[in-house]
C-alpha cells in the first residue's frame, strides 16, 4: 500500500478574513478611494453600457420576431460581454482601468503582479452577481412576489450593495468581497508613482 505524502507545511487560515498569502509590498487602497473609483467607474460602464444598448436594440429588433426569450438572452450577453471587453481590455494592459488610474490605484494578485486572465474573470463574475445580478434579483422578487413599488424596490435592491462592500470593513487588508473571492488586492500606487 502506498502512503500518501502530505506538505507539513500547508496549514488553513486561523482567520476567514485574513490571508496569509498576500506577499505585495503595496498597502491597500482606502476605503474612501475606491469607493469614489467606483463612482467615477460607474460613469464609465454607464457610457459602455450606452455604447452596448444600441447594438443590443439592434439585435432586439431582429431576434424579437423570432423569439422573445433569445432577444432578451441576447440582450443580455450583449451587455454583459461589452462591460467584460472594457474591464478586461483595461486590467490585462495596465492592471487598471481609466477611474483605477485617476485615483492612483491598482489591482494585483496576491503575489504582488497583475493577476492572470483567469483570475480577472472570476474577479468580474463575483463583482456582477454581487454589485448587478443580486440586487435585480431582489428587484424582482420584491416587485413581483411582494407586489412592493418601484421605487421603495429598488431602493431595497440596493441594500444588497452592502454585502460586497460592507465586507471590507471586516477584512483586515480592506478589499471587496469580490475581491477576496477571487485573490486579487485593489492596491494603493500613490507610493509607487511618487518614487518613480
Amino acid at each position: 500500500m502506498r502512503r500518501i505524502r502530505r506538505n507539513k507545511t500547508f496549514r488553513f487560515s486561523d482567520d476567514l478574513f485574513t490571508d496569509k498569502t498576500a506577499m505585495t509590498s503595496l498597502p491597500p487602497a482606502t476605503i474612501k478611494r475606491r469607493l469614489a473609483a467606483l463612482m467615477y467607474e460607474l460613469l464609465l460602464t454607464g457610457a459602455v453600457t450606452a455604447i452596448a444598448a444600441i447594438l443590443a436594440g439592434i439585435a432586439a429588433i431582429f431576434l424579437n420576431p423570432v423569439s422573445q426569450l433569445l432577444s432578451s438572452l441576447a440582450t443580455c450577453v450583449i451587455l454583459v460581454g461589452s462591460w467584460w471587453l472594457y474591464f478586461k481590455t483595461n486590467w490585462t494592459k495596465t492592471g487598471r482601468t481609466l477611474a483605477m488610474q485617476t485615483w492612483k490605484i491598482g489591482l494585483h494578485g496576491r503575489n504582488g503582479t497583475l493577476p492572470p486572465l483567469s483570475q480577472l474573470r472570476i474577479r468580474f463574475i463575483w463583482a456582477c452577481i454581487f454589485v448587478v445580478f443580486i440586487p435585480l434579483l431582489a428587484y424582482a422578487g420584491l416587485r413581483h412576489l411582494l407586489a412592493i413599488p418601484p421605487v421603495p424596490a429598488f431602493g431595497a435592491a440596493l441594500i444588497w450593495l452592502i454585502l460586497p462592500w460592507g465586507f471590507a470593513l471586516l477584512n483586515p487588508d480592506r478589499q471587496f468581497l469580490y475581491d477576496f473571492l477571487a485573490g486579487t488586492r485593489l492596491v494603493d500606487l500613490k507610493q509607487e508613482t511618487s518614487e518613480s
